[in-house]
This record gives C-alpha cells, structure tokens and sequence, in this order.
C-alpha cells in the first residue's frame, strides 16, 4: 500500500535530528529485539527510501517515511485503509500513555504528556534506588543531590514538568535503557560526562523497572512493543532538538 505521512505538527522536528537517532527509531519500526524483521513494517522495501541507499543522511532525507511509519503502526490495520494513513503522533502517545496509566489532560501538549510518561519510568525506578544511586541521579539532572526519599521524587518530578535541561536528561537516561533493551545497544548520544557516568549508574534501576512494564500482559501485543519505545525515543529526540535552540 506504500507508507503515506500525515502532516503532523509533533513529528515535523524530525527532519532536524541526527542521522543516528532517527536509525535507532527506524529501527524499533522494522526489527523487534531479536533483530529479526518486522513483517508488517514497509519502510526498508519504500523504494523512496532505497532511492537514498548509501547516502549519508539517508534516514534524515526520509524523515517522513519514518513518521508515516509510526503513524501506521499507531493506527488500527484495517481503519488505516480507509483513512489513507495512520494516526497523528499525539494520539499515538496518547494511547501509550492510556496502556500504562499514565495520566495526562485532555488539553495537554505532546511535550506535557512526553514529560509524564518520562515521570512514569523514572518513579517506578525511585524506589528500586540505592541512596547513591537516587544522589547520582539528582546531580545530573541539576538537583540538589542531598535530598532522599519524597523529597527527592518531588523534585525531580517538579524538574521534569518544567522541562529544559533537566526533562533532556532524564529522557537520555531512559532512551538509552530502552534503546539497550530492543536495539542491543545505548544510545550513541553527545551528553555531558556526567549524564553519561549517570547511565552506568542507572542503568540497571531504570532498565528493571522498563522490563516490568513492558512485561505486563496488557501491553505485551506487538504494536506496542513498536509504539512504546518509539515514543520515548521521540521524546529524547524533542529534547535533544531543543538543546539545540532551534525549538
């Protein structure tokens, strides 16, 4: 049927990614964790996207095949054929957020709502913590590293709906649990060495409570082990563009 991209408001940022960050979201579209092929995925047989094989950029030069990608596997197969594409990104997120009881209004930007889906992992992570662990993480997204327990938590989710460099951090420390977990691999991101030591430190905590949220029956169908990832990368790749003061 060929990939169609809907002209999307939250995803039009990706054609100002890196070429890096946009294989990595390619690749939760068109391989599961085993690396072996999605059979539902088009993008690598588009023959718009073979046209730009061996390029440089070829993921950036087809930026919108990647969306349109998305937006399809966001949307049900078979109202797809009639609607002549997926869904719009929001509402994409939207239903991940719905699958994992994250709250979120009505009203709410896809910025707002990233954040809280970013809150989500980082408080099931809280309390899998050492006392050294909940510090390290603190210090690097700008915090007072002293504060322990609620405290803490408060504060980091304070941080997180405020967004700017703290929200940018946390969602590399994320992105890259879930990257190690359906890639085989972190994310190859340009971070201060703090946030970098950080993912050593967290890595485990985090990535234990990404495990038992993606094991949970409810979200274990294929879609979402597509969509779920694809928008936490999404959001780092929000915040990495932002960093960049092009917003």
């Amino acid at each position: 049927m060929g990939i169609k991209y809907r002209k999307d408001d939250d995803l039009a940022f990706l054609q100002y990614c890196t070429e890096e960050d946009l294989q990595v979201l390619a690749r939760y579209l068109t391989h599961d964790k085993d690396s072996e092929p999605r059979i539902t995925s088009e993008l690598l047989e588009s023959q718009d996207f073979k046209a730009h094989s061996g390029h440089a950029e070829q993921y950036r030069r087809c930026w919108h095949l990647i969306a349109g990608e998305l937006q399809h596997f966001g949307g049900d197969t078979f109202v797809n054929v009639f609607r002549g594409g997926g869904v719009l990104y929001k509402e994409v997120l939207s239903d991940v957020c719905g699958k994992l009881k994250v709250k979120y209004g009505k009203t709410d930007s896809a910025y707002e709502i990233e954040n809280k889906l970013l809150d989500k992992f980082i408080s099931d992570s809280w309390e899998k913590m050492s006392a050294e662990q909940k510090e390290e993480l603190l210090k690097n997204v700008g915090l007072d590293g002293k504060l322990g327990g609620a405290a803490g938590l408060l504060a980091l989710q304070a941080a997180l709906r405020l967004g700017g460099a703290a929200s940018y951090k946390v969602s590399i420390i994320v992105a890259s649990a879930v990257a190690k977990m359906f890639a085989g691999r972190a994310l190859a991101v340009v971070a201060g060495g703090g946030v970098m030591r950080g993912l050593a430190i967290l890595g485990g905590p985090i990535g234990l409570a990404i495990t038992t949220i993606l094991t949970v029956p409810a979200i274990s169908g294929a879609a979402y082990r597509v969509t779920i990832p694809s928008v936490i990368q999404i959001a780092y790749m929000r915040r990495a563009y932002e960093e960049q003061d092009r917003f």
